[in-house]
């Protein structure tokens, strides 16, 4: 929880900054690379696809809890639980929970910025590649390591 908020806490206290000291930043309405979409769809798509990921991540934990009952490990016992989606291992940091952790925590930043502003407030920019924030590189970076460990996880 304390990983949590303290991701969302970066992203927040970076676009604080920004809007304030002067820097370069758009307010972006839409979703990805600027897309519209209708308010209400875009909500929607998002409680979607966070309880896919809840309930995906509920089921996952469930399986390897059984099996780890099975074969105990001194490992097994420095977990903790993050958001009630599942444990962290403290020694493999890069694990699929991990990534749960960096997409909701941007996600959730990001909502909030919609909740208060109306818009993303996106402030990094590359030459040509559209203006993000940390919040999304949280997500993407979050896609990239459950993707890698969801490919290589063993059945």
């Amino acid at each position: 929880m304390f990983s949590f908020a303290l991701l969302i806490i970066a992203d927040q206290l970076s676009k604080y900054l920004i809007r304030h000291q002067g820097g370069f930043y758009i307010c972006n309405p839409g979703i990805a690379f600027g897309i519209k979409l209708n308010p209400t769809v875009f909500y929607v798509l998002w409680i979607l696809i966070i309880s896919a990921i809840g309930l995906w991540t509920i089921s996952k934990s469930k399986t390897s809890n059984s099996k780890q009952s099975q074969n105990p490990n001194i490992l097994n016992s420095k977990r903790f639980w993050v958001l009630g989606f599942g444990h962290l291992d403290l020694f493999r940091i890069w694990n699929f929970e991990f990534g749960i952790l960096l997409i909701l925590s941007g996600a959730l930043s990001n909502i909030l910025d919609r909740l208060y502003f109306g818009c993303v407030i996106d402030f990094i920019s590359l030459p040509y590649w559209p203006a993000f924030n940390l919040a999304d590189a949280f997500i993407t970076i979050g896609v990239i390591i459950s993707v890698v460990n969801i490919k290589t996880s063993k059945p």
